[in-house]
């Protein structure tokens, strides 16, 4: 697996809006194990039942994003992972603090790639997904 730091300033150049609503703060990789993280620090405005729990929505959208990006800077930003089919299971009810994401990319192919995510939050693990992503590149009409 390539070095990924080199996309990082790439990445945080071109952030997409988006990720400031899900409370993005920070991303980095692991070189020895090939796993992408993100830590978001959702707020009560992404909750429900008295600002208690962050609706599972946003828990969905966090753990697709942090796949994304794993995609997105392992094809250096020349291709774009649209998300044909995402499955999340939610383990635990997430409280508006601070969650660290993990996701991984289980196999590549050329314009298919599978991906998987894992949200934490104070070490218990919330949710998990699994995702099929297709590759369009940008230059594709």
């Amino acid at each position: 697996m390539k070095d990924l730091s080199k996309t990082q300033a790439l990445f945080l150049d071109n952030k997409p809006e988006f990720l400031d609503i899900l409370g993005f703060t920070k991303s980095s990789f692991n070189n020895e194990t090939n796993v992408y993280s993100c830590t978001f620090e959702p707020s009560e405005m992404l909750t429900h039942s008295n600002g208690t729990i962050v609706q599972g929505g946003f828990i969905a959208g966090m753990l697709d994003a942090a796949m994304a990006q794993y995609i997105l800077h392992l094809y250096e930003f020349k291709v774009t992972p649209l998300t044909l089919n995402i499955d999340v299971t939610y383990l635990l009810p997430c409280r508006p603090a601070e969650v660290q994401v993990t996701s991984k990319i289980l196999k590549a192919g050329k314009s298919i790639v599978f991906t998987s995510a894992e949200l934490f939050q104070d070490g218990n693990l919330i949710a998990t997904a699994s995702a099929t992503n297709k590759l369009v590149s940008h230059t594709q009409k």
